[in-house]
């Protein structure tokens, strides 16, 4: 009988709900995909892992590995992380700073305040050289900012003072890193997921806002001068919401929402003053459900709920608060991401996304993770073990989220991976895998200064990692495994004796340990199943100058294919790649399988 040959594209995704049937009609799609991501060139590629930041001289923030992080996020080129009753910064992930310290400074002599009144009088002051407009002072407990300075002992607040008092000393925020060290510590208690978002408008990095459903709403902020770092940090007081659980930056105010003694209600602070909650220009909404999360999405601030979904527009007029759905809410704030114009999250059904169309005032709903339903209803019913936390990978348009359960090993801890593509037709769709091992509690990704994406996270050991890169989960193997759905090319009464694969397999450095295994009819007892094969070398492409010498081929071509003798015969079969190393990274983007047609059933 002569050979016959199908090729197939790999493309499509994890699909766990359709039938066998209709797989037969997507052979490039996947019922297994774990460490592996559905890349954007094509093909699914396995991913990266995650290192300590900092590599082998990496340190824990407090000093002990058995306080586990709260929270992270990168900021003015570092990482700020929360951790124990503490928030510390760092530039390298070896040497961390404790900042939430009292960066309040007496000055030169002392002022009297007036109530009502936002002069301030001095004596023996020096306003002219001491501060600066904007600048932080602190009097009499209470904290403002500098409006205006007209002499040395004269100068005026951003607002009024509610109580008079004389002969008070005068103190100003701001420290460098060897006062900070020796400062009173401001201690955060009982932080469990802290949230944050900047305020960029304030200095060269912005203003960094801190919430976690305990404490006060921390403020913190770095500004830079001549290559030395100037740190500030203090709790915003009543009348600003007294412990949030999130925040976000929204028509120039900071947005918090979710206090224990009002969780329906949003709160917002004056415009271009995100400290001030008490001004003309802020105020509150009560949504009527309790507030699970809050993010910016174009003109709109949406305020995902317990059982339903708001929009809140127009905060310099009158604020208008639509309703989105009152059928749907969101189960996690930590799942909320934008990617691809829209934002997704997790509800009580799936992954859903709440898309604006064209028309003006137009919001939609829609479900975008029918196809690992299995994975998300697994996830949905056991939520309450599981800290959630998501990201976005920009240059691999990715989501990704994670379900860390406390106490578990590493092998245990699960994600999902989805890449946001469009198909053949220019329909835009995820494209979904699993990753399994990555033990990542928190995570966040961002751009840094230099406008390069940073992607950062932790678990309960203490330590702070980088995210999507390396080989390995934290030294551990990378195990990945990529099965086709049984295919049956085009026929599925014919019987095919398999004789050779060509796999299309791009690596990326030191050829992976790679194998494949074929089963047939569904891996059938009563049909014989072959051992798997080595896919055996397979060199990078070198180019002239890069090039390691025994690890690259001259010459070789971009998209090696790797030609496999095979044995076994079925009506339909499957193939499933796996590796399970600390190798490069490596794609397998199609196949072309040579066949024998044999009897008819």
């Amino acid at each position: 009988m002569p050979t016959q040959g199908a090729s197939i594209t790999v493309a499509g995704g994890l699909d766990l709900v359709s039938s066998s049937h209709a797989l037969f009609r997507t052979p490039g799609a996947a019922t297994i995909l774990e460490n592996f991501e559905s890349a954007t060139t094509g093909g699914y590629r396995r991913i990266n892992g995650y290192t300590k930041w900092g590599a082998g001289s990496a340190t824990s923030p407090t000093g002990s590995i058995s306080d586990a992080i709260t929270g992270l996020i990168s900021y003015a080129g570092g990482v700020l992380a929360c951790q124990g009753s503490g928030i510390y910064w760092s530039n390298d992930g070896i040497t961390w700073l404790q900042v939430n310290k009292d960066t309040y400074v007496a000055q030169t002599g002392t002022v009297a305040i007036t109530a009502g009144a936002a002069t301030v009088t001095g004596t023996g002051t020096a306003f002219t050289t001491e501060f600066a407009v904007n600048d932080r002072i602190q009097i009499n407990s209470i904290n403002y900012r500098v409006l205006s300075i007209t002499s040395n002992i004269l100068l005026t607040l951003d607002s009024n003072v509610v109580a008079s008092a004389s002969s008070q000393v005068v103190k100003k925020s701001g420290v460098l890193a060897a006062a900070l060290s020796s400062a009173t510590t401001i201690l955060r208690s009982n932080q469990t997921n802290n949230n944050f978002d900047v305020y960029e408008s304030d200095g060269a990095y912005g203003t960094l806002y801190i919430t976690d459903g305990v404490n006060k709403i921390g403020e913190f902020q770095i500004t830079v001068s001549s290559g030395v770092n100037t740190y500030y940090f203090e709790e915003l007081v009543a009348p600003a919401p007294i412990n949030p659980s999130v925040c976000s930056i929204f028509s120039e105010r900071l947005i918090v929402a979710g206090q224990s003694s009002s969780t329906s209600t949003v709160a917002y602070s004056t415009r271009l003053k995100p400290y001030d909650f008490e001004g003309s220009s802020a105020g509150e909404i009560d949504v009527g459900d309790i507030i699970t999360g809050i993010k910016v999405f174009r003109n709109s601030l949406i305020i995902f709920c317990k059982n339903s979904i708001f929009e809140l527009t127009s905060l310099d007029s009158t604020p208008i608060l639509k309703s989105i759905t009152k059928n749907i809410g969101c189960v996690s704030g930590n799942s909320i991401q934008e990617i691809g114009g829209d934002l997704i999250f997790l509800a009580p059904d799936g992954l859903r996304t709440v898309a604006g169309t064209a028309r003006i005032d137009d919001i939609e709903i829609g479900s975008i993770s029918r196809k690992i339903l299995p994975l998300i209803n697994t996830l949905l019913t056991n939520i309450q073990q599981y800290t959630i936390s998501s990201m976005v990978i920009r240059e691999k348009s990715q989501y990704r989220l994670f379900y860390h359960q406390s106490g578990q090993g590493q092998s245990a801890q699960k994600g999902i991976i989805g890449t946001f593509k469009f198909d053949e037709n220019g329909v835009p769709a995820f494209e979904w895998s699993q990753s399994i091992g990555m033990d990542l509690k928190f995570c966040s990704s961002e751009l840094n200064p230099q406008n390069e994406e940073v992607k950062f996270g932790a678990n309960e050991n203490g330590y702070v990692y980088e995210i999507d890169t390396g080989d390995n989960f934290d030294t551990t193997n990378i195990n990945a495994k990529f099965q086709t759905p049984d295919m049956d090319y085009g026929d599925n009464g014919l019987r095919k004796s398999l004789y050779a694969v060509k796999a299309n397999i791009k690596p990326e450095g030191t050829q992976p340990d790679l194998q494949m295994r074929i089963r047939y009819d569904f891996e059938s007892t009563d049909v014989p199943q072959p051992g798997a094969v080595n896919v055996g070398s397979l060199n990078s492409t070198s180019l002239y100058g890069s090039a390691v010498f025994g690890t690259g081929t001259y010459g070789a071509v971009t998209l090696p294919s790797k030609k496999m003798i095979v044995t076994g015969s079925g009506f339909s079969n499957n193939f499933r790649f796996f590796s399970d190393d600390t190798n490069a990274a490596y794609a397998v983007n199609g196949l072309f399988v040579s066949f024998i047609a044999g009897g008819r059933r």
